[in-house]
């Protein structure tokens, strides 16, 4: 529920941040490329609610997502993206989905 919370309120000051600034006249191009490196953060965001059963793994992937979420906030405001941190917690993502796959307890 509060990764929900968390969620809503960042979604919510990054469209303001958006609507000021294309509301000032930025190139409408430039929305798109915004809009989708949001998803792809949200995306991440999504994906904690099923890595949450280990923790230690978990606790990693909620750094690697703040890093995520404040490389989103840096594009949108400095129109630089850095693709390494928004695309940070794939690592743990992709270790959990290898886990499971190959180390699994339960044959």
């Amino acid at each position: 529920m509060r990764l929900y919370i968390f969620l809503a309120l960042i979604l919510t000051v990054l469209l303001l941040i958006l609507y000021i600034k294309f509301k000032k006249g930025e190139k409408g191009q430039n929305l798109l490329h915004f809009l989708s490196a949001i998803a792809v953060a949200m995306f991440f965001t999504y994906i904690s609610k099923t890595i949450i059963v280990h923790k230690p793994i978990f606790i990693v992937h909620l750094a690697l997502l703040l890093l995520s979420w404040g490389s989103v906030f840096y594009y949108v405001i400095k129109e630089k993206l850095i693709l390494w941190f928004l695309l940070a917690p794939l690592a743990t993502t992709l270790f959990f989905f290898i886990e499971a796959l190959f180390f699994r307890e339960h044959g």
